[in-house]
C-alpha cells in the first residue's frame, strides 16, 4: 500500500516466526534507506555505529526505560512510520568519537568508533588507573584516578554526567574529558576543542587497564600503551519527529528542574 520494503535483522527475524530469515545488520544497512530501531539506547548505540558508516539515517522508538537516544515512545510507533514514510521527519547530524590504540611491537593500530563515549579504566575495581594527558602536543598532567571519561556531546547526558561532567547541546562539536573519582581536587572536566586530539598514555605502573567504547566494545590496554581519541568523520544522522528543543527533552526525560513528562506525537 505504502510501496515500502521492509528488510529485518536476523536475530530479530529469527525471535519472531512468520518474519523470514532476515538479513545481517551489516547486510541490511547496505540495503535500506532508512533503520528504525525498537529497543533502549543501547540498541540505539549498536545500530548507530553501523548505520554511521553507510550514512543511512537512524530513528529510535523507546522500548526500554530512560530513552534518551530513542526519542519515540511506543505508543507512537505508527505515527512515526507514517511521517518517516512521508518523510516529515529532521535529520540531525551527532558528532562521533574515533578511538585509535597503538600501534605497539609491529602490530596494526586498533581503531573503533563511538557515539556516545570513550572510557579508559582499571580493570581492578579497587585499583586506580594513572593516565598521562595530552591535548595535540601540549601536556596537561597526569590522572590519577578511577578511570577517565571522553565524550561526545551526545554522550554528556550519560556517564560523563553521572562523573559530574557538563550537559553539552548536541550541536556543539567538542570532545568532553571527564574524570572519575579523580584523586585530586584540581583535575576537574575539561571540554576540548573538537578539532584537536586528546593522546592519553596509560601508566607504567598500571596492570589491567581497559579501554570500553559506548559501554560495548572493550579490548585491554597495557601499561606504555598510546590512545588517540579524536572527533571521526563520520556521523550519525539522527531522524526526529518531535520537533522539541534539546532543553525540552532535558526537563522530560532527566526530570530537569521538575517531574518527568511525556509529549506524544501528532498525527
Amino acid at each position: 500500500e505504502r510501496d515500502v520494503a521492509v528488510v529485518l535483522e536476523k536475530g530479530i527475524a529469527g525471535a519472531v516466526r512468520g518474519l523470514g530469515k532476515g538479513v545481517p545488520l551489516k547486510s541490511l544497512i547496505a540495503r535500506v534507506d532508512a533503520v528504525l530501531v525498537l529497543g533502549g539506547d543501547g540498541t540505539f548505540l549498536s545500530a548507530a555505529r553501523e548505520a554511521a558508516s553507510a550514512d543511512v539515517p537512524i530513528l529510535g522508538v523507546n522500548l526500554g526505560g530512560l530513552g534518551f537516544l530513542t526519542e519515540t515512545a511506543e505508543s507512537d510507533l505508527y505515527v512515526a512510520l507514517d511521517r518517516l514514510v512521508k518523510g516529515d521527519v529532521e535529520i540531525e547530524p551527532r558528532m562521533m568519537l574515533e578511538v585509535r590504540v597503538g600501534p605497539r611491537r609491529g602490530k596494526t593500530p586498533w581503531t573503533e568508533r563511538g557515539l556516545n563515549d570513550v572510557v579508559i579504566h582499571q580493570s581492578d575495581e579497587s585499583r586506580m588507573v594513572q593516565l598521562e594527558l595530552r591535548i595535540g602536543r601540549t601536556s596537561i598532567g597526569t590522572l590519577a584516578a578511577d578511570g577517565l571519561i571522553v565524550a561526545t556531546p551526545t554522550g554528556s547526558t550519560a556517564y560523563s554526567l553521572s562523573a559530574g561532567g557538563p550537559i553539552v547541546r548536541p550541536t556543539i562539536e567538542a570532545l568532553l574529558a571527564t574524570p572519575i573519582c579523580p584523586h585530586s581536587l584540581a583535575f576537574r572536566p575539561l571540554l576540548v576543542g573538537a578539532d584537536e586530539k586528546l593522546r592519553v598514555r596509560v601508566g607504567r605502573n598500571v596492570n589491567r587497564a581497559r579501554l570500553t567504547v559506548d559501554g560495548q566494545i572493550s579490548r585491554p590496554l597495557a601499561a606504555g600503551d598510546d590512545v588517540e581519541i579524536r572527533r571521526a568523520k563520520a556521523r550519525v544522522s539522527m531522524l526526529s519527529l518531535k520537533r522539541e528543543s534539546f532543553y525540552e527533552v532535558l526537563r522530560e526525560k532527566l526530570a530537569w528542574a521538575g517531574p518527568q513528562t511525556r509529549t506524544r506525537l501528532k498525527d
